[in-house]
């Protein structure tokens, strides 16, 4: 009973009716598997499967890793490095919001000679915006109606795509665009001057 003990702790299968009823079946499973917990412990007397399908990959991976390129460690020699560009796809993302494009301006806008200085025009749209200078970056200081009227007094200059005049009314004066970059008036020349 005491081998029958050790051979089932070597293969970790407890029978609990001999290990309950057989004092030697118990000690002989007890000292085994002592034995097999400290390091250096012995194997398994049995053959088993598994022993073999190690050995044989472990052979086979030695074998695979010794028959590999020989590599040889040459001095660097200095050489040129030349990068191509390749092309690759990029994923483009999606805006979560929609996003406003800005049109292409013209490479040239034209100056109207309607409007001049000294002469009225006419608010055409509404909200139209006067900036502190001819330019879109400039902060916002007066802001005129449609059918507002207002007094010409500097310009033209040409920037950012727009042609801007310096007007003046009652709500303030600054620079504002004559007309948009799709060519739609913001200002226009008053009939009556």
């Amino acid at each position: 009973m005491y081998r029958r003990g050790a051979a089932d702790a070597e293969r970790d299968d407890l029978n609990t009716f001999y290990y309950q009823h057989y004092y030697p079946y118990r000690r002989g499973y007890d000292e085994m598997r002592r034995r097999l917990r400290r390091p250096g412990a012995i194997l398994p007397r049995r053959f088993s499967p598994i022993w073999l399908i190690v050995g044989v990959l472990g052979a086979a991976g030695a074998w695979y890793l010794l028959q590999g390129e020989r590599v040889t460690l040459t001095p660097a020699t200095p050489t040129t490095v030349v990068l191509l560009p390749t092309r690759t796809s990029v994923p483009t993302r999606t805006p979560i919001f929609a996003t406003m494009t800005p049109l292409p301006a013209s490479p040239t806008p034209t100056i109207t000679a309607e409007l001049a200085i000294g002469r009225e025009a006419l608010v055409v749209t509404g909200g139209l915006r006067a900036r502190r200078e001819a330019q879109l970056a400039a902060p916002v200081v007066a802001s005129f109606r449609q059918g507002d009227r207002v007094k010409i007094i500097e310009g033209p200059r040409e920037a950012d795509g727009y042609i801007w005049w310096k007007v003046e009314s009652t709500s303030g004066s600054g620079w504002s665009a004559q007309r948009s970059l799709e060519g739609v008036d913001w200002l226009q020349l008053t009939t009556d001057s």
